[in-house]
């Protein structure tokens, strides 16, 4: 097989220019066909002890076919796969972060799952899709890469009773919110309205993205092309500007937020020192785990009303199969059984809240009937989430815009008094742009 010659936009799109040969990772045997199934948002201990009987589970119907998994840390994902394409250590088929798939598409690098796609839209499976981006998103160069498997939101918390000391009800919309947050900052006793994080990491761009949408605007147009600082501009600075003035304009934040990541967004929250906070679905188990007594205080807001629509961002994370496997039609065979729906509930037990399913048929469970905050999440968020790429299906150069975190530096930015938000958008679609040059 000859090395493949990259262009400008395919190296830009992988994160490293250089030539490479392709190998081979999965293996036949007289007896068994081995899958190595490389897993990086299943890593924790918890998920991993769930994810292992189903994989048991797996080669009990499917004896001829052995799975190997080999966890995978979140912090180490770009350059473990950029080094296994290099290596020739690909695996046979992966799960992971939302655009990877794409990256190696535009390599050739990934297996067409067209087949896979069509079977699930003559099996019916395709209408449960709780959202058509979930698929569509993997749709590139006029075929698919991928396949959802699990869905990662994103939510806006709020303690009730923090509300209801102060008759305020439950915002719905841009007006309402910043008001509520302005009313219920309380320094002085060591309240403020709002937290969120405003570092420069990825979770930052994850709340950013949602109030784009709610604006009108995004980072691709429907057909795929980058409109983030063109036509699409005067929304993102008007969202931008939003989400930023709580700290910048109304003081409402507390200080030290441009340095804040997930974490610390979520501490804050549970202490009790914010009447709203932005924080992942993790969230949820955070606070059955550690702060079981929360749970009747705290509500999930629903969806913001923003000034042209009411949506948010979330990930429909995909399952991908390389495309010089040896083990091809074993590893489109494992993920079309993993993706089933009903086979992943252990996995959503393990993680109550961090992982969701893609499929709607799977919502009504004992675990989310059980738990009031994924209720909250489920009827108020789930139904308005879209994937990045909205309102255009997935390109290449997603994966890099979403990974080196180009919409996040605009809010760090601003938070900070680096620059304003119109700076900061102009800058960041600048970046964004160069990924585009032939």
């Amino acid at each position: 097989m000859s090395d493949l010659k990259l262009t400008r936009r395919q190296s830009l799109v992988l994160g490293a220019g250089a030539l490479f040969a392709l190998g081979t990772r999965g293996a036949f045997s007289q007896d068994a066909t081995t899958l190595t199934f490389w897993s990086v948002r299943l890593n924790t201990p918890e998920l991993q002890a769930a994810l292992l009987p189903i994989l048991a589970q797996f080669e009990a119907e499917h004896p001829g076919i052995k799975v190997v998994n080999e966890p995978v840390s979140g912090n180490l994902v770009y350059p473990k796969f950029l080094t296994a394409v290099q290596g020739q250590l690909m695996p046979d088929v992966a799960e992971a972060y939302s655009y990877h798939p794409l990256q190696f598409a535009a390599l050739g690098q990934m297996a067409e799952m067209d087949d896979l796609i069509k079977s699930w839209e003559t099996s019916g499976r395709l209408k449960d899709v709780v959202n058509e981006f979930a698929y569509k998103k993997f749709f590139w160069n006029d075929h698919y890469w991928g396949v959802p498997y699990n869905l990662d939101p994103r939510a806006i918390y709020y303690r009730k009773d923090l509300l209801e000391a102060k008759g305020i009800k439950p915002p719905t919309n841009w007006d309402e919110f910043q008001a509520a947050a302005i009313a219920l900052n309380d320094p002085a006793n060591g309240v403020y309205g709002l937290s969120f994080p405003a570092g420069n990491f990825h979770i930052t761009q994850h709340f950013f993205m949602g109030f784009m949408f709610q604006a009108g605007g995004s980072i691709l147009d429907k057909d795929g092309n980058l409109v983030f600082g063109t036509t699409a501009r005067d929304a993102n600075i008007r969202a931008l500007t939003y989400l930023t003035d709580f700290a910048t304009k109304h003081k409402v934040t507390p200080e030290g937020i441009g340095s804040w990541d997930t974490p610390d967004a979520h501490t804050f929250f549970q202490q009790g020192r914010a009447a709203f906070g932005m924080g992942t679905g993790v969230l949820i188990g955070e606070i059955q785990r550690g702060n079981p007594d929360l749970i009747d205080k705290i509500g999930i807001l629903e969806t913001l009303q923003g000034p042209a629509a009411k949506l948010t961002a979330g990930f429909f994370n995909p399952m991908f199969v390389w495309n010089y496997s040896p083990a091809k039609e074993a590893a489109m065979t494992f993920v079309d059984w993993f993706t089933q729906p009903g086979r992943l509930e252990p996995l959503y037990a393990a993680n109550p809240g961090g992982l969701w399913p893609i499929f709607k048929s799977e919502f009504d469970s004992e675990l989310t009937r059980s738990q009031p905050l994924m209720q909250e999440m489920l009827a108020k968020v789930i139904p308005y989430t879209t994937d990045f790429a909205y309102p255009g299906t997935g390109v290449p150069e997603m994966g890099v815009i979403d990974g080196e975190k180009m919409f996040a530096a605009p809010v760090n930015e601003v938070v900070i008094g680096q620059k304003t938000p119109a700076q900061a958008i102009d800058d960041a679609q600048a970046k964004m742009a160069a990924l585009w040059e032939e």
